[in-house]
């Protein structure tokens, strides 16, 4: 027995903690011989968990259930306002924020257009938005477990620093560092892409059993990996980057200082830059009417209203930007063979067509019989979703049903 030590005991006292938890949650009102049979544990260790989760205020009893024979079972519920995570959403174009309760869900949200991409003005506007949304949630500073802060980009692992941001024209920014010296709370800083997948899979309930990707398009285009054991992050942290695959000789410079990656092409940004090119080239299209001749105004969602309407060139940039993201899809599909793919980001917004249209370019470009068996998705969780992450980041990294 010597060769166990106390944190192998404590990492299964835990794990076995978080699972009956987790258990709860799931059952909404549930009674301790039903949380043995699913977790796999002993009725008295469950009533040992239980009870110290009681006495902490994490879970209560809500009364009586049926009787199937015997005593009526008491009923166990999670306290939905023990604990709160905030999870932050910064983006190139808006910066969201949500509040999120012990139930996992959002009680509070908010957005903002991104005032300034300088580090310190957007530090600063993530800190007065984070305390503005637990002002107005009327929460406790001593009830939040930590904020989630979903950023695009390269992320070093552990540290939160921004190792290279394309989108932000970042390098080598000590974001969770900066962050944490600004406020009173735990501060993790995750990808954005990850941040998203990771919300999405908890808000569709799946448990992967080999492979799910994630991809985000929204200003710029990237994934997520996600396996059974969780995220993965490749050897170096930078694994998902899919919007900078090159599909293109010679195509448009991309931020990440490459030509012709997906991102440059099917982006939302790119999209709207090749409108404006279009029409700066005198190239006729009702684009032009729904930004009101402004062309900084214009953006994806102005290209794929025309498209809806049957306006030509509209039409064309929406099919080239599906063509190439399902090349993309591709791609990953053949490399990885994944059970589902999940569509997120404002583009998966503009309609069913669009979707329809990078469905036929993932079948036309993936290899014969590769992925036959996976699953392409749209996420469910709107604008706010990589948001919803950032706080489902907190809860899956900090401890905060423990002692500590």
């Amino acid at each position: 027995m010597g060769k166990y030590s106390k944190l192998d005991l404590t990492s299964i006292t835990n794990h076995n903690r978080i699972n009956v938890f987790n258990c709860i949650l799931e059952g909404k009102t549930i009674n301790r011989s039903v949380i043995a049979k699913k977790v796999g544990l002993s009725i008295p260790a469950v009533m040992s968990i239980t009870d110290d989760l009681i006495e902490k205020g994490i879970i209560y009893a809500v009364g009586k259930g049926e009787s199937h024979g015997g005593k009526r079972p008491e009923m166990l519920s999670v306290v939905p306002d023990r604990f709160f995570f905030i999870g932050v959403d910064v983006g190139r174009t808006s910066v969201r924020v949500v509040v999120m309760n012990n139930c996992r869900d959002v009680v509070y949200k908010a957005s903002k257009p991104t005032e300034s991409v300088e580090p310190d003005d957007l530090i600063g506007q993530i800190t007065e938005m984070t305390m503005d949304g637990i002002k107005e949630a009327k929460v406790p500073d001593d009830k939040i477990v930590g904020v989630g802060v979903a950023m695009p980009g390269l992320i070093e692992r552990g540290t939160g620093r921004v190792l290279f941001s394309p989108n932000f024209g970042w390098r080598d920014v000590p974001l969770q560092d900066k962050l944490k010296a600004c406020l009173p709370f735990n501060v993790l800083v995750e990808n954005a892409n990850r941040a998203l997948t990771v919300g999405e899979i908890n808000n569709m309930q799946l448990k992967p059993t080999s492979c799910v990707i994630g991809v985000n398009l929204a200003y710029g285009i990237g994934s997520a990996v996600v396996l059974p054991n969780g995220l993965y992050y490749g050897a170096s942290g930078t694994s998902g980057e899919i919007g900078h695959i090159i599909v293109e000789n010679h195509g448009a410079y991309c931020s990440c200082g490459n030509y012709g990656c997906i991102e440059s092409i099917a982006s939302g940004d790119a999209i709207a830059r090749q409108a404006r090119i279009a029409i700066d080239n005198k190239i006729q299209t009702s684009i032009a009417e729904k930004c009101g001749g402004d062309l900084k105004k214009l953006d994806a969602k102005m290209v794929f209203d025309a498209a809806k309407e049957g306006d030509s060139l509209a039409q064309s940039l929406v099919k080239k930007a599906a063509d190439y993201i399902g090349k993309g899809l591709a791609i990953a599909i053949n490399m990885l063979d994944p059970e589902q793919i999940i569509l997120c980001g404002g583009l998966t917004l503009n309609g069913e067509f669009f979707i329809d249209m990078i469905k036929k370019a993932v079948s036309k470009y993936q290899m014969n019989h590769a992925g036959r068996n996976v699953q392409i998705v749209v996420g469910k969780s709107g604008l706010y979703a990589t948001a919803i992450g950032g706080a489902w980041i907190v809860v899956n990294n900090i401890d905060f049903l423990s002692d500590n």
